[in-house]
């Protein structure tokens, strides 16, 4: 009785802290699609924005984080054991809160939230990678409808900012590496690309490739910083992405979507629209228990209009984001909260194959 009561608190609260990032990734894509105009460098900006004012804690930015400490990570290691790292960022994971604030990395809420992300999503990187993820202070979840077009891009400018500036001139060594996220942790690592990396040349050079998963990634940010989408299943230094959804969300609003958004197919890593069966998919991790489904349970492909990987099949259904808050948000089929789980072990063999196209180029 004790195991069965874990298990149901265990997937309840994955729901809830899955709910908040799909929720503030919706509003930060919804009012970004608002404006074409190119993100500011949240390090120069000279005042808070106006959306954030009110957010309590607010000025708790002033102060950085000392990120020396071993107590400010969800995750690092003490030696490098393997030749490559990943830099994590984990997305959204407290709830609303009134007022709107500003959670510390010691809020006991998304500290349980981020060893959650680590243990589910993170593990695809574990066999390939020595794991890097740092706690950053992240804004509670704020009323829907509030414009938060500069939200993640101001809030990446302070501890995400420093964490990855930290471990690529302290913990990296010199190492090749893989940056990695999901939804909101994707939001702000497509920021630190364009803000840090691209600042950053000598670091850039050793990218195996960025997987900004669950974001979108769009043609307007490629021509801005110069960066490039992945082509196929082995080339480096480039943004591998895809946003999950189903036949179900044909014209239907999808949050996770932007204009001129691309995605790469997960199973056969091509960009065009040729289907993917199930039966080539490597196997599909279920992130409420841990286990991994081998033949995975989605078959791909590329909507290559809408931006999206679709999927087909009957089993995963029942994963479809469905609480009425985030339906009108995501349309009657999203799988947002699966971008990782329904393709993990093709990407995770994925991962492997381009850490070793780079070293062996």
């Amino acid at each position: 009785m004790q195991t069965t009561h874990r298990i149901i608190k265990m997937k309840r609260q994955n729901s809830l802290v899955l709910l908040a990032s799909v929720m503030l990734a919706a509003m930060s894509l919804a009012s970004c699609k608002s404006s074409n105009k190119p993100a500011t460098d949240a390090s120069a900006q000279d005042s808070v924005p106006e959306v954030l004012k009110d957010v309590a804690g607010i000025e708790k930015f002033q102060t950085k984080l000392d990120y020396s400490k071993t107590e400010n990570w969800v995750e690092r290691p003490a030696e490098a054991k393997k030749p490559v790292d990943v830099f994590f960022i984990y997305p959204t994971v407290t709830g609303f809160r009134d007022p709107v604030q500003i959670c510390e990395v010691t809020d006991s809420e998304m500290v349980a939230g981020a060893q959650m992300v680590r243990r589910v999503q993170t593990s695809v990187f574990e066999e390939s990678c020595n794991i890097y993820m740092p706690y950053y202070r992240q804004i509670s979840m704020p009323k829907p409808g509030t414009d938060y077009r500069f939200v993640t891009n101001y809030l990446s400018g302070f501890d995400a900012t420093d964490a990855l500036d930290y471990f690529l001139t302290h913990l990296n060594q010199g190492r090749p590496f893989i940056l990695a996220g999901h939804s909101q942790g994707s939001s702000t690592l497509l920021n630190l690309l364009e803000n840090y990396m691209t600042k950053h040349p000598e670091h850039l050079s050793r990218m195996v490739a960025a997987y900004p998963i669950g974001f979108a990634v769009t043609k307007d940010f490629l021509e801005r910083t110069g960066l490039k989408f992945a082509e196929g299943a082995t080339d480096t230094g480039v943004i591998v992405s895809w946003n999950t959804e189903g036949v179900g969300n044909k014209d239907a609003k999808n949050a996770t979507l932007a204009p001129d958004g691309l995605s790469i197919n997960p199973i056969n890593w091509k960009r065009d629209d040729t289907y993917a069966s199930a039966k080539d998919n490597l196997g599909s991790l279920d992130e409420m228990t841990g286990r991994v489904i081998v033949p995975g349970i989605v078959d791909a492909r590329v909507d290559t209009v809408r931006g999206s990987v679709v999927v087909t099949t009957a089993a995963a259904k029942p994963f479809a984001i469905s609480e009425k808050e985030a339906v009108p948000l995501f349309g009657p089929e999203c799988y947002h909260r699966n971008d990782y789980g329904f393709f993990y072990n093709n990407l995770k063999q994925n991962i492997a194959d381009r850490i070793r196209a780079f070293v062996e180029k």
